[in-house]
């Protein structure tokens, strides 16, 4: 569930210079989803883009499950893994905004009883730092290398809360992964980030994202772990390059991210409803979002280094606004990927029911391609 910031440049995936009217964007989009699934052998892949605060064109090509016949439709949801921080980072703002916490607040004070069996080098980091991924954790990243130790840590908790909170416990008490400061991409500080919202509000989670995130802007075609039924194929089915391409259960815990993971990455979400969300990021870096003060916006959305900021790659402009903000999402069966210019008021949203380095870079060529036919870096 790895960041990688999408930063398009010149490349033309079917040639088209056409002129942007909605109809001719409608046309090359339909046009490149269809080239790249063609090139790449994705299941389906889809794409939604918004400008001026509208669908100016969305798409979807495949079907929901290899060797079966049902289409991917535009009302479908999509698995957007890491894309899911900057839900959670929105989150931490709402509650910053509500004086329940501080972006610089020290986790000895915001975790005042797990404060004495903290290594002292955690102790000062803020909640600013869990965010921006630069708080020294370990990345809880590899479900090889890293998972087993966290699974073994909740064994034997009951609930997402509990579990979250007592990963925080156990990696606090242990040295640092890296410098406080650096950049060390880290899920497992957006778990954290969760454990302190819930041990502040007395709320899962997932409670606080449909409170203060997911209802106050009218969205509710959403879900945590991957869509769909069993047997049934009425969402799209992730597929997992290493596993020969086959489409996985939805209802197998073993074809997501653990509960406590939610935080970092366990969202699925249909476009448009993406799309509101998207929005209002847009609108707050221009200074009249609807879900946090303008303040707020602009610390989720400034880097704190190397161009990462609290749930978003961001960018800025000369006049220190966000000029470009990005995330790529992947919990190995799946690839999405968020695009937002402020300044052109436009946004791109892209999705596959692949994973793995095939599906990311179908991903990145159409970030790159739509961005270039848009002429958003020209």
């Amino acid at each position: 569930m790895a960041v990688a910031v999408l930063v398009a440049g010149p490349l033309s995936l079917v040639g088209s210079n056409a002129a942007h009217a909605d109809a001719d964007l409608q046309a090359y989009v339909e046009q490149a989803l269809g080239w790249i699934q063609n090139r790449d052998h994705d299941p389906a892949i889809a794409t939604l883009i918004e400008i001026d605060g509208n669908v100016a064109a969305q798409a979807v090509v495949g079907n929901r499950a290899l060797g079966h016949s049902e289409l991917v439709t535009v009302d479908d949801r999509w698995h957007i893994g890491s894309c899911t921080k900057a839900f959670t980072a929105t989150l931490i703002g709402t509650l910053v905004d509500g004086q329940v916490l501080s972006w610089d607040e020290p986790l000895e004070s915001l975790l005042p009883t797990l404060a004495k069996s903290m290594d002292p080098a955690y102790r000062r980091i803020t909640l600013r730092q869990l965010l921006s991924h630069t708080a020294g954790l370990p990345p809880l990243t590899n479900t090889v290398t890293d998972f087993p130790t966290a699974l073994t840590v909740v064994k034997s908790v009951r609930g997402a809360p509990a579990q979250r909170m007592a990963l925080a416990r156990y990696y606090l008490s242990r040295p640092p992964a890296s410098t406080a400061g650096a950049f060390q991409y880290s899920n497992l500080g957006y778990v954290i980030a969760g454990a302190i919202a819930e041990a502040h509000t007395g709320k899962a989670w997932e409670t606080l994202i449909h409170d203060r995130v997911l209802g106050p802007l009218g969205i509710q075609d959403v879900g945590f772990g991957p869509p769909g039924h069993s047997g049934k194929y009425d969402q799209p089915l992730g597929h997992g390059q290493i596993s020969g391409r086959e489409p996985l259960d939805p209802a197998d815990p073993a074809n997501d991210g653990p509960a406590w993971l939610g935080p970092a990455g366990v969202i699925s979400i249909g476009l448009k409803a993406w799309a509101v969300f998207a929005q209002d990021q847009l609108e707050g870096a221009l200074g009249h979002g609807k879900l946090l003060k303008p303040a707020t916006y602009r610390a989720l959305q400034s880097p704190v280094t190397d161009n990462y900021a609290m749930g978003w790659g961001s960018w800025l402009d000369s006049d220190g606004t966000p000029k470009y903000l990005t995330h790529e999402g992947s919990n190995g069966f799946w690839v999405a990927a968020i695009c937002i210019y402020p300044k052109q008021q436009t946004i791109i949203l892209m999705a596959t029911n692949f994973g793995g380095d095939v599906a990311k870079k179908s991903i990145g060529d159409l970030a790159t391609g739509l961005a270039d036919h848009l002429k958003l870096f020209h």
